[in-house]
């Protein structure tokens, strides 16, 4: 091999998913992985569903989204 090959790509649960199709060459390979910023929680945005402080319905928040359109006028 004469040169370097560098693969950029995500690591995610102990699997390394490359952007780009891997090269078809042998040779040493590191894998350096840099963490993210913000660290996985294994969450999901569902968990939040029904969390509020004051659950309303859906008509009430259609009455506030028009009211807020209201005021907006003709754009």
């Amino acid at each position: 091999m004469s040169q370097t090959r560098i693969i950029r790509g995500r690591y995610v649960g102990r699997t390394f998913i490359p952007d780009d199709p891997l090269p078809d060459i042998d040779g040493a390979a590191e894998l350096v992985i840099t963490p993210a910023t913000l660290p996985q929680s294994g969450r999901s945005i569902a968990d939040a569903f029904g969390t509020a402080s004051i659950l309303r319905s859906g008509e009430e928040l259609l009455v506030q989204l028009q009211a807020e359109r209201d005021e907006w006028g003709d754009r």
